[in-house]
């Protein structure tokens, strides 16, 4: 996170000769990130720093080698190199981004504590606990969260409640990753439940005669009844029967 300008002084080279054959110049080896300032010191002796010209990235670039070369004025002109090893240090400088904005996915009601239902994934380039993500739920629809449970270091999601078709078709929750060092991103998840045949037809009786002449005529109404399935689709669909040898019809 240093900033454009900054200065880091360096060891400076010594020359045992002195006036013009002493140390008189330095240069640094091309590259995009430094440039070279000079500087005199007391007594006169000469001096550099490393400028800082363009931001470091350490997801781009950890380690830069730079040459470090200090000449003389002598006839001819003699120099000595050193290295100079740039360590790039990490900073908290990327957001967790998720895998996907939305994720969508099916589970059949009646599943049970523990099925898995989705695995959200956010990755974070950065090193150590800036790169480490922890999950959590912040939204969720009135009664939703509590039929979930969200692994804080997978990021797993998995059924722990009772998930019923016939009280809720769709559940939406919106989990959060934070990294190490309080860099936040979310992701919506959006659960649809699957029916599944798990009601029993119910039957009511709205009207019954309590007696019935011998000599009624066929098609006489005898009772009316409704019946119910709270199911759906295919699941919801009855027919009705009479059982035995009966003299009576639906």
């Amino acid at each position: 996170t240093s900033s454009t300008g900054s200065r880091f002084p360096l060891e400076e080279a010594r020359d045992k000769d002195v006036g013009i054959n002493g140390l008189q110049n330095y240069s640094l080896s091309p590259n995009s990130h430094f440039s070279l300032a000079l500087e005199k010191g007391e007594g006169g002796a000469k001096y550099t720093e490393l400028v800082l010209e363009r931001v470091l990235d350490r997801e781009e670039q950890r380690e830069l080698h730079l040459v470090l070369t200090a000449v003389d004025g002598g006839s001819p002109p003699r120099s000595g190199t050193a290295e100079v090893r740039v360590v790039v240090l990490d900073a908290n400088d990327n957001v967790p981004v998720f895998s996907r904005e939305v994720y969508e996915v099916r589970v059949a009601e009646n599943s049970p504590p523990g099925q898995l239902v989705v695995r959200v994934s956010a990755a974070d380039p950065d090193e150590g606990s800036y790169g480490k993500v922890r999950y959590t739920f912040t939204k969720a629809l009135e009664g939703s969260r509590e039929l979930f449970d969200l692994n804080p270091e997978t990021g797993e999601i998995r059924v722990s409640g009772n998930l019923d078709f016939e009280e809720a078709k769709s559940h939406k929750v919106v989990v959060r990753a934070t990294d190490g060092g309080g860099l936040s991103a979310h992701c919506k998840v959006h659960v649809e439940v699957l029916d599944v045949n798990d009601n029993a037809p119910e039957i009511e009786l709205s009207s019954v005669s309590a007696s019935i002449p011998e000599d009624a005529p066929p098609r006489t109404v005898v009772a009316l009844l409704s019946v119910r399935d709270r199911d759906s689709g295919d699941n919801g669909r009855t027919e009705c029967a009479i059982e035995g040898d009966v003299p009576f019809s639906l």
